[in-house]
């Protein structure tokens, strides 16, 4: 769990080699020497270098009291700059391994133990570390993600942008949608306009039309197709300098049954509720209980999954927007709030904006208009 007062102060920093120095701030209270990052959107939140592809292992950030290392393969070290006054660059190679440079950097630094990420290194990781090297591994939590969760301007810009990006890729989609178009032919349009105009797609967009609506996390395929009455869900973001936005929209080809536009206003009611009740210093559960109040008691089923979730290095961090949470939401946090309505076999309407938490309220940065649209 993170701390607001903790990690309050980090709004003043920029540069690189101050996250690293707060991080090595936090060893004694955490008692360890060094700190072993592989978690790769936390490598590239204190290195400042982005694309590092989260399924692989490109990069590491070793941490000491007084240095930092970033270590990498001979496919990538060229990429990186060999003299950064913030950290020094190793290449991991078959002669000199990674816990080669390891074990020389922890006696150079006279460490006693080391701390890991034991939400990101694997099993076998950790027990291959603890045989090869010489000091007590200590497993971590958080320590990082809780320095991710509170934004600096320098970051939110860089969101914004994001959002600026995505925002017109849905007025770019609605030109597509004709009838007979399949969803995959809908996605594909989608990541092809964000990759033409910023760095990369926060995720596979998804486009679901009617009966596929209802699956939450659904990925669009070329059964389905826009006929007339059809829901469509559109699901997207796009990636600016290592940051993500997140939006969804749905709209409607000809003319919506009764239900649809019931479900529709619904949960666009149930999110303007929630966007109104959003401020810094109010509790993670109570914004979700406030959308999921509105929505249960007009007789449709609770959404399963929570109202939102923190966005920034990667599409979902902390803090979590959930029932049951004690998280406190702070100022400068950037959040989805996406309250939905899903029947299977039917169709679902999801409502989702990014918003930055603000001292009085917050400020929603996906402008695409929420009035129904029926094309």
């Amino acid at each position: 769990m993170y701390s607001i007062a903790k990690f309050g102060t980090i709004q003043k920093y920029f540069k690189m080699h101050d996250r690293i120095q707060i991080l090595q701030k936090s060893f004694e209270r955490l008692h360890i020497d060094s700190l072993f990052i592989s978690d790769q959107y936390n490598v590239s939140y204190l290195t400042g270098f982005v694309g590092l592809s989260p399924n692989e292992r490109e990069g590491f950030l070793f941490v000491t009291k007084r240095e930092a290392y970033l270590l990498t393969f001979p496919t990538s070290y060229g990429l990186y700059p060999k003299k950064e006054r913030e950290f020094k660059t190793l290449c991991i190679t078959y002669d000199i391994r990674l816990s080669d440079h390891l074990e020389k950097i922890l006696q150079k630094s006279h460490s006693q133990s080391m701390g890991v990420e034991k939400q990101n290194l694997t099993l076998s990781e950790f027990e291959s570390l603890s045989k090869k090297l010489s000091v007590r591994l200590k497993r971590t939590e958080g320590i990082v993600e809780n320095l991710r969760v509170i934004k600096t301007r320098e970051e939110i810009g860089k969101i914004k942008i994001a959002s600026e990006v995505a925002d017109r890729a849905f007025s770019y989609i609605l030109k597509k949608v004709s009838k007979g178009v399949c969803e995959k032919e809908l996605a594909i349009e989608i990541e092809s306009f964000i990759k033409r105009n910023s760095d990369d797609v926060s995720f596979p967009p998804i486009v679901a039309i009617d009966e596929s609506s209802a699956i939450p996390h659904y990925m669009s395929g070329t059964k389905r197709r826009v006929q007339k009455g059809s829901l469509i869900l559109l699901d997207f973001g796009a990636k600016f300098k290592g940051y993500c936005s997140d939006m969804t929209r749905v709209i409607f080809y000809k003319t919506p049954s009764f239900q649809k536009r019931k479900m529709y206003e619904t949960v666009f009611a149930a999110q303007k509720k929630a966007l109104n009740a959003l401020t810094a210093g109010i509790s993670a559960s109570s914004v979700d209980k406030i959308a999921r109040k509105i929505i249960e008691e007009t007789g449709f089923p609770p959404y399963p999954h929570g109202l939102g979730h923190g966005v920034g290095c990667a599409i979902h961090e902390a803090p979590r927007l959930k029932k049951g949470s004690k998280e406190k939401l702070g100022k400068n946090m950037v959040v989805t709030v996406e309250p939905g309505i899903y029947i299977e076999d039917y169709g679902g309407v999801r409502i989702e904006d990014l918003v930055v938490l603000r001292s009085k309220g917050a400020e929603i940065l996906t402008k695409s208009t929420k009035e129904m649209i029926i094309l």
